[in-house]
């Protein structure tokens, strides 16, 4: 008995670890836009590899898990929801490093007015998972806690949307006054898009929270 709870121990741990590597990974977002507004694509390019090390990690830390879930780690009714969480998590990482390669391989000229918007997008961006890192931290600590996290991160979802479609709102009227072209148009909004989409995939995890909850109360 006592190996079976150490194993879900460590894999608690694994847990924690994971979704910080992925927290870290989105944070990256930070350093990449700056040198992004200045046109500094050589910067840009190795924060971008620096995001891609964090994100292997987080990879290889959930490969580590599914191994201890696959050895009995948890109980069978646990054990499914919580491969699935994990891989909704790891989520969180690919669309941020999808959104960051987009970032670097568009080699536009970003137009100053739109830095606030931006800025504020990211800093969203960036405070909903770390809501989501905040949940899954207390998953194994305090239900009620964690399944308010989980609500909350659903309310930043709502609230990320609202900002991605005010900055694509204001990006067609840019388009429509001649202040850039289609091209610099379809990139800007692309990437408002792919990191909308990364608080998309969080509130997809977060939503196995109430789930596990549930299943835990019987």
């Amino acid at each position: 008995m006592r190996k079976f709870f150490g194993r879900e121990s460590m894999v608690e741990g694994h847990s924690r670890h994971h979704v910080e590597l992925v927290y870290q990974c989105v944070q990256k977002l930070r350093e990449i836009m700056p040198p992004f507004y200045r046109g500094e694509f050589d910067i840009l390019d190795a924060k971008v590899i620096e995001m891609s090390i964090l994100e292997t990690k987080a990879d290889e830390v959930r490969r580590i898990m599914e191994i201890e879930f696959f050895k009995g780690a948890f109980l069978p009714f646990d054990r499914e929801d919580r491969i699935i969480l994990a891989e909704l998590v790891d989520t969180v990482a690919d669309m941020t490093q999808k959104a960051a390669y987009g970032i670097s391989l568009s080699k536009i000229t970003f137009p100053p007015d739109y830095k606030d918007d931006f800025d504020e997008l990211v800093d969203e961006v960036i405070d909903s998972i770390a809501v989501l890192k905040e949940c899954i931290e207390l998953l194994d600590v305090d239900l009620e806690r964690a399944l308010k996290k989980a609500h909350e991160v659903e309310e930043r979802e709502i609230n990320v949307d609202m900002i991605e479609r005010r900055i694509i709102k204001k990006l067609y009227q840019s388009y429509r006054d001649d202040e850039f072209g289609i091209l610099r148009l379809i990139e800007l909004k692309t990437m408002v898009t792919r990191l909308g989409n990364i608080v998309d995939r969080a509130e997809d995890a977060s939503d196995r929270v109430p789930i596990i909850a549930a299943k835990r109360r019987g």
